[in-house]
Parts: C-alpha cells; structure tokens; sequence
C-alpha cells in the first residue's frame, strides 16, 4: 500500500511538472481586451480581435519575428519566445524583459531537474512492482537523495524564478500553481518513504 501510495504521487508529480514547465501562464496581466501570458520560455498574448483576426494575425506575425499566431474563431492568440520579444525592446524595458526571460531559464533547469528525478524516482517504485529490478543497482542511499530531490529541486526552480522576477503588476497564474503541487507532492512522497513504516 506505501508503495503504491508513493508511486500515485510521484506519477502526479511528474505529469504536473511536465504540464507546468511546459505552460505560458506563469505569470498574467488581464486588461479589458487583451491577456498577456508569460511562461517560463515564452510569452501568449490573446483577445478577442473580432472579422478581422485573420488581418491582425499576419501583422503580428510580421511585425515580431518570431512569433506564431492562430484565430480560433474571433480570438486572436500570439506566442514569441521571451528571447525574441526581448531583442525588441529597448531601455527599462528591455531589462526588465532579460530579467524575467533570465528567471525563466533558471526555473526551467530547476523544474527540469526535477522532473528527471521524478521519472527516476517513479521507475524505482514502479518497475519492482512488474518485477523489473533494473534499478536494484541504486543504492539505498542515492534513491533517498533522489527521492529528495524530485520535490526538492522544482521547490528550488520556482523560489529562484520568483527572485529574480522584476517588479511588476503581474499576478501567478496556473503554470506556478501546478509547479508548486507538483513540488509538494514530490517532497510529501519522499517524506512517506522516509517516515512511514513500510507495514503501514
């Protein structure tokens, strides 16, 4: 049952940390007719452009290198990686744009690594359950630090990203919640391997 509790977790974990690494809404700023999304790699600008998205979709398009937008109907959405966006800008503004492209990378590494850990982490708990003992070879010592480490790690990828964020109006969004759930669930799971009593 612990086992198979933790690998519940640690599967969670990893499918939650995939998702959030992988999002454009890390950080979000709505006006009355446009969101601004903002991954950890790229940024996601949409609103509602009415007959002429079309139109306004090839602007974008030519106007930011880069870029790559899509109508879903009246709805206008236009993704650009954070480096690109950022060689356009010039000034505070410019700066302001390399800090947070510069925080998402070290997000990234930090999410990343914990999600390798987490993979790691899954097989070890999974794998013996088919009768698999490829990762017998692990020693007891180095599954516990990488039982650590898979929560550990993305906890660390998002605190490094927060700080070096810039100060500005922009509010977390989904990307942050479920990279942070995705930290708690890891650190809860290797806190049940470490403390729970196998028999319970």
């Amino acid at each position: 049952m612990k086992g198979m509790i933790m690998s519940g977790m640690m599967a969670l974990c990893l499918v939650l940390g995939i998702m959030a690494v992988l999002s454009n809404a890390w950080l979000e700023e709505v006006d009355d007719e446009t969101t601004i999304s903002v991954g950890l790699s790229d940024m996601e600008v949409s609103g509602d452009m009415g007959d002429d998205c079309e139109m306004m979709a090839g602007f974008m398009d030519g106007m930011m290198e880069g870029a790559e937008s899509t109508c879903d109907g009246d709805e206008l959405t236009t993704v650009i990686a954070l480096s690109d966006y950022c060689a356009m800008m010039s000034g505070a503004d410019a700066d302001d744009c390399d800090s947070t492209a510069s925080a998402g990378m070290m997000g990234s590494i930090g999410m990343w690594a914990g999600i390798v850990c987490a993979l790691l982490v899954t097989l070890m708990l999974v794998l013996p359950m088919a009768g698999v003992d490829a990762m017998d070879a692990i020693p007891d010592m180095g599954k516990t630090i990488i039982g650590w480490s898979a929560g550990g790690l993305m906890l660390l990828g998002i605190l490094v990203w927060y700080m070096m964020l810039p100060d500005g109006d922009s509010s977390a969004a989904m990307g942050v919640w479920m990279a942070a759930g995705a930290a708690v669930l890891g650190l809860a799971a290797a806190a049940i391997g470490q403390f729970m009593p196998a028999e319970e």
